[in-house]
């Protein structure tokens, strides 16, 4: 009889034999690129676009339009004689502020709408991580959470008042933060080698990229924020969603879950669609660890009735096992000091800035995507630990410089500023802001790199929805703690200095994972060979 040779590969070698970086890896890119900047321009809209507060104007005696301060323009915006709407859009307000008369006594409502909006990322990062699990898989809820953002979007058209947009905004940042976890975790597992390492830099460049365009595209046609919702996301986001069908489930979630010949057939797709060869007769490594165990628990399981099930996990399990507790304990605090301080660098270059408005959101966005490109570089030649430990102490300095730096006073009347020294000093801070800005975007997309190397598939959907959810949470609070600085004249710096600087400490508890092989359980139960449950 004829020996029968069998190749045993892992998923890891079986995903290079399938092939990455062929066609189906760029059919991927280019379908999360575009779904990624439709998610961009979404976001960039609702968090700047359509609340900000740049300009107050007023009506004099003769009826001619001046610009004025807040507390003015209230006075005139309650006097009978004075039309509210005249000066409401001819002011320089956020469309969604203008559109539903958002000012004076009413801008309690914008604090609601924003936080509104936070409030459902948070649990939308809870539920849906939690929803990867039940349904053993990353693709249904890409399409769910896509589809059903589209559509939310396009029903706030029909939206009559700003406490009803609130729940609409609620919703769209829940199905928002579900298809950007599940869609990040599922391209990092279909993909293997250095194409895996960019994945979280290509999907957050097509992201800023998207920041980009939006205002551009916004101010260019002259569209209101209803037509935005339509034409810009709302659309886009329901046909993109169906380019999802042309993708595969991730095989390393298949294996975790037992269902190696799903896996098996997700990987002759991917190496059909590259045109690569699998081995003729191949088996997956666990799949034959699981198969020499159960010929030994065969007399067992016939004599008992028992069955075999994939073993089960939920949130409190990353907290269960010692290894990925303290991990998740750290990632936690890094994940959100370095994506609060980026967004609170924005808020003071927007403070700090001569520059109009549209040119400095410009700004912000082109700086964040330059560090969110670069950061692929990164990720492929250098350890994780040693770039983030650079990223925390480079912008600890640049918080410091600023922190102390006696230009500071300046900052609330920039534009008066008329001498030599004044423009030198200005400027100087203005390349500081910018630079920490940009190594902090750099720190956001290689963080998010690390995270998803440190956590084995049997429980990265809950550490990486736990941190965004975390981050997400923060920003409900962030707004209004940086307004109250400003308020009265305190840096924000200060705090986040000593905040970048104790995340290095934090950094000694973690592994490094640079050219380290993915783990896909956890590393407690690496022993056990079925990592199974077995019920009556």
């Amino acid at each position: 009889m004829p020996i029968r040779y069998v190749d045993v590969l892992t998923v890891e070698q079986a995903l290079i034999k399938a092939g990455n970086g062929h066609k189906f890896q760029i059919r991927a890119i280019v379908i999360m690129s575009l779904q990624y900047m439709v998610a961009g321009m979404f976001h960039i809209a609702i968090t700047e676009l359509y609340f900000h507060q740049t300009q107050y104007k007023c009506i004099d005696q003769q009826y001619n339009i001046y610009q004025c301060n807040e507390v003015e323009f209230c006075k005139q915006y309650y006097r009978d004689d004075i039309d509210k709407e005249k000066i409401t859009f001819a002011s320089q307000l956020g469309d969604i502020i203008q559109f539903f008369q958002l000012v004076c006594d009413d801008k309690i409502i914008i604090l609601i709408l924003i936080t509104s909006y936070y409030l459902g990322g948070c649990i939308g990062s809870l539920y849906y991580g939690e929803q990867m699990e039940i349904r053993q898989g990353r693709q249904s809820i890409m399409i769910e959470t896509l589809a059903l953002l589209g559509f939310t979007c396009c029903l706030t058209i029909l939206i009559p008042n700003a406490y009803l947009l609130s729940v609409a905004l609620f919703f769209a940042n829940f199905f928002l933060r579900g298809f950007l976890n599940s869609s990040m975790i599922l391209f990092f597992e279909i993909s293997s080698e250095n194409l895996q390492k960019l994945s979280p830099s290509i999907l957050l460049t097509a992201y800023g990229i998207g920041t980009i365009i939006s205002p551009v595209i916004i101010d260019s046609f002259q569209l209101n924020w209803q037509q935005s919702m339509l034409i810009l996301f709302g659309g886009p986001a329901v046909m993109f969603s169906v380019l999802i069908k042309f993708m595969q489930e991730s095989p390393r979630m298949l294996v975790i879950k037992k269902k190696y010949h799903q896996a098996k057939i997700v990987l002759q797709i991917i190496s059909q669609c590259n045109g690569r060869e699998m081995p003729k007769d191949w088996m997956l490594e666990d799949e034959v660890r699981v198969k020499e165990l159960k010929d030994k628990m065969q007399e067992i399981t016939q004599q008992f009735g028992v069955k075999e099930v994939a073993k089960g996990y939920n949130f409190s399990s990353i907290f269960r096992y010692n290894s990925t507790r303290v991990r998740m304990f750290c990632l936690l605090y890094l994940y959100s000091v370095i994506i609060i301080g980026q967004f609170q660098t924005s808020k003071e270059i927007d403070a700090f800035s001569r520059l109009d408005r549209q040119k400095t959101e410009l700004l912000l966005s082109t700086v964040a995507t330059v560090g969110y490109l670069i950061s692929g570089y990164a990720s492929l030649n250098y350890n994780r630990k040693d770039v983030l430990k650079i990223v925390l102490g480079v912008s600890a300095m640049f918080n410091f410089l600023y922190a102390v730096f006696p230009i500071f006073q300046l900052s609330t009347n920039a534009i008066a500023l008329m001498s030599f020294y004044d423009r030198l000093m200005h400027t100087i801070i203005m390349m500081i802001l910018i630079m920490s800005r940009l190594v902090l975007s750099f720190g956001c997309a290689f963080i998010n790199i690390y995270a998803l190397e440190v956590f084995p598939t049997s429980l990265r959907h809950y550490g990486f929805s736990g941190m965004v959810f975390l981050t997400e949470f923060l920003f409900i609070f962030q707004e209004t703690y940086v307004v109250f600085c400003h308020t009265f004249g305190l840096n924000t710096s200060i705090g986040m200095f000593f905040l970048l600087l104790f995340g290095i400490l934090t950094l000694n508890k973690l592994r490094e994972t640079y050219d380290q092989p993915l783990k896909e359980n956890v590393e407690e139960l690496n022993d056990e060979l079925l990592n199974n449950v077995y019920v009556l």
